[in-house]
């Protein structure tokens, strides 16, 4: 069974709709990518662990963009938010900090633009 975000992908970036020459949908719109990864941020570096930028994930992001006419807004991401955390009441605390760390630049992020 697809996932919501599969089938939404699916519906949404449909030659017509969001691309070719009757796909207009999309056009002009921003797009603000929001990540968290459960690994740390500094591990998203060249000498770190991935051995690449968070950056140089998204290149297919801004291509899509590109393609239905869309403007590119940027990331926020958050690094060291691990679904594990909700283990121990500690890193519990931490986790729901991250997030809403990460909220706050999001919404600052929308706000601005």
């Amino acid at each position: 069974m697809p996932s919501l975000l599969s089938k939404w992908m699916e519906e949404t970036f449909q030659h017509g709709f969001s691309h070719g020459s009757t796909g207009d949908k999309l056009e002009g719109k921003k797009l603000l990518v929001s990540i968290t990864t459960g690994a740390p941020e500094e591990m998203y570096r060249k000498d770190g662990v991935m051995g690449y930028e968070i950056e140089e994930f998204l290149p297919f992001i801004q291509a899509t963009c590109n393609l239905c006419g869309m403007e590119y807004a940027g990331f926020i991401h958050t690094g060291g938010v691990s679904y594990q955390m909700r283990r121990d009441p500690e890193l519990l605390t931490e986790l729901k900090a991250k997030a809403e760390m990460h909220a706050q630049r999001l919404m600052e992020k929308l706000d601005s633009m």
